[in-house]
């Protein structure tokens, strides 16, 4: 299983524009679920940071599952999950963060 560490904002000292280009990019993921997907409440491009929560369901249970089932570290705020996106998280990563929100969604 691969593991790909979100919980943590790393430096990104001359790659802003990367690190934001991800943040859009993950973004337009989880508002591509619609409306019973996740609820993105806060998408910060200069900090790289993702706030959402996941309505009718157990924000903790679903962030318990990304990890358990597929390697993915997300922190957790309360009811928000966090995403920490660095220039070190490919694009491709943020993808099959996607697609196993999309498996535990469903």
């Amino acid at each position: 299983m691969r593991e790909i560490d979100l919980r943590h904002t790393y430096s990104a000292a001359g790659k802003e524009a990367l690190r934001a280009r991800q943040v859009r990019h993950l973004e337009a993921r989880l508002r591509d679920f619609g409306p019973d997907g996740p609820e993105v409440l806060e998408a910060d491009q200069a900090s790289g940071t993702i706030f959402a929560r996941f309505p009718g369901r157990s924000t903790e249970s679903v962030v318990a599952r990304l990890e358990r089932d597929h390697g993915i570290l997300v922190d957790l705020e309360g009811n928000r999950a966090v995403f920490h996106l660095s220039p070190q998280v490919s694009f491709e990563a943020l993808d099959y963060v996607w697609g196993c929100l999309f498996q535990i969604l469903e």
